[in-house]
């Protein structure tokens, strides 16, 4: 399906697709409307109406915006986190609530209630994206970790990747194990983004994506790290019939088990959970 728009001299834009009408756009002549459209099309085509020209409102039938579920929004608002005070972000956009920056001045401060209300806002956005760039059903997992992905790192970075492309061919693992790989800020793998992508990717294989908020590179040590993330490990492990007792402690006997572990899934059988042993889960 090819998306193309066409834009009115009155500062409406008509979405189409394969040529038919699906939506219309009120700009309203303002430039950050229309910018905000071009962030979460698909569309790579357009075309100029004439001045007299007025767009057509008999809609072709479209697919229905799914929604994000509860899982996927208790996943962006855990990594997003929330605050009530405007902030510069990494790169200088004045940023409050979670992670909205529409608006935002130095010194503004809001609410809780503000805070959910632009979430829900901003999220309806990034639903709009997924649905329009999604070309085979998907469950409302893999749509809100979809959502989630873009929500984070803009829908265009969607449009544009392998996941995508992945995905609209039917291959869901395949798509599910490009999450990972988007784990860069700066051009070298950062921790919290690897600890995102692959609550994502649980969440798209309808997994439980919190362990990994916990996540770090886990390995024999003295004393044995432990934790949350080591329990859901060892639970992992185990499920797989490894013989190992839950303990949340990664201890010697887990160190064999996951060795074990690695080598059915011929993965280097170095007893250390990394990304690729994540994946494997």
């Amino acid at each position: 399906m090819e998306r193309s728009l066409e834009f009115f001299a009155d500062g409406r834009v008509v979405i189409k697709e394969d040529d038919q009408p699906i939506d219309v756009i009120e700009t309203q002549g303002e430039v950050k409307a229309l910018f905000r459209l071009l962030q979460f099309t698909t569309a790579k085509t357009f075309t100029l109406a004439l001045p007299d020209q007025i767009p057509e409102i008999e809609m072709a039938q479209r697919r229905g915006t799914q929604r994000i579920n509860q899982a996927g929004l208790d996943l962006i608002k855990g990594y997003e986190g929330c605050e009530l005070t405007a902030y510069q972000d990494q790169v200088g956009v004045w940023t409050i609530g979670y992670g909205h920056t529409k608006g935002v001045r130095p010194g503004l401060t809001i609410t809780q209630t503000q805070a959910d209300q632009w979430l829900q806002e901003d999220v309806e956005e990034y639903e709009t994206a997924v649905t329009e760039c999604v070309q085979v059903n998907i469950n409302e997992n893999q749509f809100s970790a979809l959502v989630s992905f873009s929500f984070n790192l803009g829908a265009f970075a969607l449009f544009e990747s392998t996941l995508l492309k992945l995905l609209n061919q039917g291959k869901i693992l395949e798509a599910a194990n490009e999450f990972p790989r988007w784990n860069k800020a700066g051009g070298a793998p950062a921790l919290g983004l690897t600890r995102r992508r692959l609550s994502e990717r649980a969440l798209f294989l309808g997994k439980d994506w919190r362990p990994y908020r916990g996540f770090e590179m886990l390995r024999f040590s003295s004393p044995p790290m432990q934790g949350e993330f080591v329990r859901f490990v060892q639970t992992t492990v185990k499920n797989a019939g490894f013989n190992l007792s839950v303990n949340g402690k990664y201890d010697q006997d887990t160190e064999k088990a996951v060795t074990q572990f690695q080598q059915q899934k011929r993965l280097d059988a170095d007893g250390v959970v990394g990304v690729e042993t994540c994946k494997a889960f």
